[in-house]
């Protein structure tokens, strides 16, 4: 073969090698934007609500599935098929699941033997539907005036001389409906990266409120934590209360939640895109009253023309959207990932209200990263309730759970043949189960282990901003110690198993269970569960000198950053 031969077959291959992804991408990109364009907007959610027989606001009422008309077979082929996959995979954990129908919990199961039942659970971003709540609340009592308020004419911010003027445009409505035009990078597709960086700052409303644009404010949905955020400052500023005594006085207090947790901005804000914790019975009572058109009793606790206008698609994130890189230029590669995200693999994505996500069948649901929901359905009178620990695309397992065994189940609107067996099994899951697992004799520690014990470790830069941190080993112990700052200015410490049994030990009012091992003389793991939090955490420390490298996993990816003894 003639050289040129081999050369023109050569740069062939390499032009297909290069524009075959950039031809995938744009060919993407043309069938989003083609199909955005014929689509029709969704419908608005609504229905009649279903009288009920009691208000669970001291205590829910509890039935069989079969008195509500449910199999209670089907609920057991769930469980088992979530028992498979737990067991091809041991990064998919669900915590609890809460099924209601008419009002009675009819199934309460527990699948983690370390999340013990009445225990509050982060909820994340489901605490963005209970912020929109607090908006319709405020807007009802006058406090706002309505949803077309600009921002700005409510909170305390002058728009510097260099400043986008497009920041005066922007309504409480396009933080409603994540469509504000700012350039936030803070959901998962920057991999958070703005809600970092504003983290690090001491004003966060300010830090928001400087960003540049990349669209004009209300003209594309774009997913952002920092919009919910806003709303809270806005809610706060309006009310002159702090987000949870709002929230306590005007939501909770008439539902009877009285054990809540809401992590607060440096400034004081609570934090209304997520860290929120609630007790699975506490999250079902926030989708039974959205399922009660916002009526509790006899009290209208939230408009209902609020809850009405909440469940209407404002926004349509399976419309196609660009994503931007750095420089507020589009990134086209992951533009087409995320119109193949939306469109194919995330739930409740027909529409987007008021910080609910809606599903064209008529379902809706508030929904926190790691398989956190709060789902309605309206149709079959269903409020479901998860708690989970997962990742990726399985953060979505409980949406197919619903869909292929929770609305199989509902078979008739009247009490059908009772299957005593199938429901003591599911009785028996309303209890957690004990943890199996047995001891192992401990391994000898080696040499590094009293060589760095009790050395405090200097940390490089990281995203948690943790900075310094500590393990402690003994001889004749069957544990060690660990002490390291969390969120600036917590001290964490707590026991570290050494023998394969979870040890729980109580700091900073957390549970931790924690257990570790070394697997080389230089490298030790640590693997450790927050009790209601939704990942699992691993750390992987490798010690050489005074030099100490961390490789940690958690729920927002893996980060690695090193250390140096003091």
């Amino acid at each position: 073969m003639k050289k040129g031969s081999k050369f023109r077959k050569v740069l062939i291959l390499g032009a297909k090698i290069i524009l075959l992804p950039i031809l995938t991408v744009l060919v993407i990109m043309t069938v989003g934007i083609i199909i955005s364009l014929l689509r029709p907007s969704m419908a608005p959610i609504n229905y009649e609500t279903s009288p009920l027989d009691y208000w669970p606001t001291n205590e829910w009422k509890t039935s069989t599935p079969e008195e509500q008309g449910m199999n209670s077979g089907k609920l057991i082929e769930m469980i088992e098929f979530y028992k498979d996959k737990n067991a091809e995979q041991d990064n998919i954990q669900i915590e609890s699941i809460t099924i209601i129908r008419n009002g009675y919990i009819v199934s309460d199961i527990y699948l983690n033997p370390l999340f013990p039942k009445n225990t509050k659970h982060v909820i994340h971003s489901c605490t963005k539907s209970i912020m929109s709540a607090l908006v319709g609340i405020a807007i009802e009592k006058g406090y706002i005036t309505d949803v077309n308020v600009p921002v700005l004419d409510i909170l305390d911010y002058e728009v510097s001389q260099n400043g986008d003027e497009r920041i005066k445009q922007l309504t409480v409505k396009n933080l409603l409906t994540m469509q504000t035009g700012l350039h936030s990078q803070d959901n998962y597709l920057y991999q958070w990266r703005g809600l970092f960086e504003m983290q690090h700052t001491d004003d966060w409303t300010g830090y928001i409120l400087d960003l540049p644009f990349e669209a004009d404010p209300g003209t594309r949905f774009d997913y952002s934590n920092m919009s919910s955020f806003l709303l809270s400052a806005v809610v706060s500023k309006a009310t002159g209360m702090s987000s949870l005594s709002f929230a306590q006085e005007y939501l909770f207090t008439p539902l009877g939640i009285e054990d809540v947790r809401w992590e607060n901005s440096p400034k004081g804000i609570g934090i209304g895109w997520a860290r929120m914790w609630l007790k699975p019975h506490d999250m079902a009572k926030i989708g039974l009253l959205y399922l009660q058109k916002g009526k509790w009793a006899d009290t209208q606790v939230i408009p209902e023309a609020w809850v009405e206008e909440s469940l209407n698609a404002h926004s349509s994130p399976k419309k196609y959207r660009y994503v931007y890189n750095e420089e507020i230029n589009i990134d086209f590669g992951l533009s087409g990932g995320s119109w193949v995200m939306t469109n194919f693999a995330r739930p409740f994505a027909d529409g987007y209200g008021y910080q609910w996500w809606l599903d064209k069948s008529g379902m809706y649901s508030a929904i926190g990263v790691g398989g956190q929901f709060i789902m309605v359905v309206p149709e079959e009178n269903l409020v479901i309730v998860f708690t989970s620990k997962l990742t990726g695309a399985e953060s979505f397992l409980p949406a197919k759970l619903l869909k292929k065994f929770i609305l199989p189940a509902v078979i008739a609107d009247e009490p059908i043949a009772n299957e005593k067996t199938d429901q003591e099994f599911l009785d028996s899951l309303s209890t957690n189960s004990p943890n199996a697992t047995q001891p192992e004799p401990i391994s000898k520690l080696p040499d590094m282990a009293f060589a760095i014990s009790g050395k405090r470790y200097l940390l490089d830069t990281n995203p948690w901003q943790y900075d310094s941190l500590q393990l402690v080993f003994h001889r004749e112990k069957d544990y060690a110690q660990i002490s390291y700052t969390a969120k600036e200015k917590d001290r964490v410490s707590y026991q570290i198993s050494l023998n394969n049994i979870y040890r729980f030990t109580v700091s900073n009012q957390e549970t931790y269970a924690a257990k570790g091992y070394w697997i080389s003389p230089v490298t030790f793991v640590l693997d450790y569960e927050m009790i209601g939090y939704s990942s699992k955490g691993k750390w992987t420390l490798t010690f050489d000198a005074n030099d100490l490298i961390l490789e940690e996993v958690g729920v927002t990816g893996t980060y690695s950053y090193g250390g140096k003894s003091l």
